[in-house]
């Protein structure tokens, strides 16, 4: 044992000597208590962090390929429903609220009260919805017609029900399809609807013979259970299946024959009240009054007028008051075939009664004279033929037509020349000139100012004309 004294110390410190066989035994000894796994030898905060990461990470995974935001955070009545397609399911999309246009006449009023009264049996039906293009999941997609395309080839195509197509398209009003026209496919068979003031989403569930569920948790309607459905908003009902109209199936021959439905050209209605008459003239009656966006079959053509056919109503309407394809008019067929025009009779200008027929100024005058100013519009009192035309011998320049049956009209004192010629077929109405005060002295002509000189003669005799004026 070696002594050492400690600097500055009267301490003695006796130091063992070394031995070389000391450390080989501290290593046999720690080597047997040490942990066998090198990763326990990390301090804690090292696997706190890495706890931390895998966590991140696992939620962004989620978040990128299963959207967890979205659906394991959402409250449970927000869930996507599920639809079964092809041994696979899927979630269904949001539905874009699309511009409403109701038909009251083809879809009555619906009340929901009459639906829950267990004594009352009211059938709902879905309002029309006009058709937009949209990019709601709902609908996957807007199919553009093609000439000769059927109804019933659209639906071996998406498959969805006919009666779907019908109503989510407002077809059942019994329009032609067109060529261009556009529908909306919805992803499912369904209908759509919108939501009617007195109506309960219970009421409207019942009479599409669906669970008020199925409706409210339909995700593309976008509907709160804590909040009532706004008034004008449109919903989708899942497998709602409200029958079709009696007189669409009537005219078609049941769904077979809308599902034969063809595409074919067809014209659009520019304006509302747009009035389908019995034929080609105003001097026909009016057979109906059309709204703007009607679609129409295009039949025959006679003149400026067409004859078309709206939802089984044939009538004339001109041809300026339709949108119609490129080259159309050209490939129908020219027709004579409808009734000659009623007896109808209009005032052929406006202004005051300066002289009457029957005697005047020791003679008689032979016509009816109505004043006003110069180049006041002047038209033929009843649709007819013009067989004369220009300067007349004692009427200055005038117009004259026969209406058949013996009956003509003449009309003198123009301020110029006729705006029709000669051999002119014109309709009560049309403008044949202008108000003037043109005559011819050498024929015996005479005025004195601005007027109409009017005459009616049946077989060639002059006749009172406020017999024959409305």
């Amino acid at each position: 044992m070696l002594q050492e004294v400690a600097p500055d110390s009267s301490v003695t410190v006796a130091v063992p000597p070394y031995n070389p066989g000391y450390r080989e035994n501290f290593q046999r000894i720690g080597a047997r208590f040490a942990p066998r796994n090198l990763c326990c030898r990390l301090p804690a905060r090292f696997w706190l962090h890495l706890l931390v990461f895998v966590v991140v990470l696992t939620i962004m995974l989620g978040e990128v390929h299963l959207a967890w935001s979205h659906q394991t955070w959402r409250p449970w009545y927000e869930q996507p429903p599920q639809v079964a397609r092809s041994g696979m399911t899927e979630p269904i999309g949001a539905v874009v609220p699309a511009a409403v246009v109701p038909i009251a006449e083809i879809t009555p009023a619906y009340n929901s009260a009459a639906v829950t009264d267990p004594g009352v049996t009211t059938a709902i039906m879905p309002a029309w919805v006009a058709p937009q293009t949209n990019n709601a999941p709902v609908f996957q997609d807007m199919h553009q017609l093609a000439e000769g395309e059927t109804l019933g080839e659209l639906v071996a195509q998406y498959d969805v029900s006919l009666s779907t197509l019908i109503w989510a398209n407002g077809l059942h009003t019994g329009d032609v399809l067109a060529v261009g026209q556009e529908l909306r496919i919805p992803r499912i068979s369904g209908v759509p609807y919108v939501f009617q003031e007195g109506d309960t989403l219970e009421g409207v569930a019942s009479g599409f013979g669906v669970a008020p569920e199925a409706i409210w948790f339909f995700e593309p309607n976008m509907l709160d259970p804590d909040q009532s459905v706004p008034v004008g908003q449109e919903i989708f009902i899942p497998g709602g299946t409200p029958p079709l109209p009696e007189a669409l199936l009537a005219r078609y021959g049941g769904e077979e024959g809308l599902a034969a439905m063809a595409a074919q050209p067809a014209g659009v209605m520019r304006e509302n009240r747009t009035n389908m008459r019995a034929g080609p003239g105003v001097e026909y009656a009016r057979v109906a009054q059309l709204q703007a966006g009607r679609r129409a079959a295009l039949l025959a053509r006679h003149a400026q007028w067409l004859k078309i056919d709206v939802a089984g109503t044939s009538g004339w309407v001109r041809t300026d008051l339709l949108d119609l394809p490129a080259g159309v008019i050209d490939r129908l067929p020219e027709t004579n075939d409808f009734p000659p025009p009623p007896p109808r009779w209009v005032w052929p200008t406006y202004g005051s009664v300066s002289s009457y027929f029957g005697p005047r100024w020791g003679s008689f005058h032979y016509g009816l004279d109505v004043a006003n100013r110069a180049w006041t519009p002047i038209v033929a009192a009843r649709s007819g033929r013009v067989f004369e035309a220009g300067w007349c011998r004692g009427y200055g320049y005038c117009v004259k037509i026969d209406h058949g049956a013996g009956i003509q009209t003449v009309y003198g004192h123009l301020v110029d020349q006729p705006v029709v010629p000669s051999g002119t077929t014109v309709t009560a109405g049309q403008l044949i000139g202008h108000m003037g005060s043109t005559y011819d002295a050498g024929g015996g002509g005479y005025s004195t100012g601005n007027h109409l000189h009017f005459e009616v003669k049946i077989n060639g005799r002059a006749v009172d004309p406020l017999k024959f004026l409305p």
